[in-house]
């Protein structure tokens, strides 16, 4: 995980993150939202709400899924 934080920073900027609902139960977390990124190769902007589904264990995530707008994030990479 620190890795992929590590990298996304290198390729994005936050511009924007509005937490709107923490779901949790047991090892579970599903967080969703809002967020606004600018790639750093193009100018553009991302876009989009989101629901991310995680699991914690032991400390430690073992799952960590982001669900987004993938098209809004493919336009502001490679765009018309």
């Amino acid at each position: 995980m620190r890795t992929f934080f590590e990298l996304l920073g290198t390729h994005v900027r936050t511009k924007e993150f509005e937490l709107r609902q923490v779901i949790a139960e047991g090892d579970d977390v599903v967080l969703l939202g809002r967020m606004v990124s600018e790639v750093r190769r193009t100018g553009r902007d991302i876009d989009t709400a989101f629901a991310l589904h995680a699991t914690v264990r032991d400390g430690r995530i073992t799952r960590y899924h982001l669900y987004g707008d993938t098209y809004a994030v493919a336009q502001a990479y490679f765009g018309d």
